[in-house]
């Protein structure tokens, strides 16, 4: 829950938090929550979904306390997998 996609590379975590944007896109009819193509890559595209992604949790749950960064961490990784 603690490990952030690279940026330039491929990785698992990359791969698995595109996954769940995707899903999140999906099932919450927010067209900027996806990151596009599924190459875990976590790049700029991945980074603009997370952020809105980040922003939905904070308005939603009242969290507050989730970085909107663009980078799913300690803060963010329990949303993706708890909700998507």
């Amino acid at each position: 829950m603690t490990v952030i996609p690279s940026t330039s590379g491929v990785s698992a975590a990359g791969i698995e938090a595109q996954c769940s944007l995707v899903r999140a896109s999906r099932d919450l009819g927010h067209a900027g929550m996806n990151p596009g193509t599924v190459d875990g890559i976590f790049g700029r595209n991945s980074q603009n979904a997370m952020r809105e992604f980040q922003r939905w949790v904070n308005r939603t749950f009242g969290a507050g306390s989730v970085a909107e960064d663009g980078l799913p961490g300690p803060e963010s990784w329990p949303y993706l997998r708890r909700f998507f």
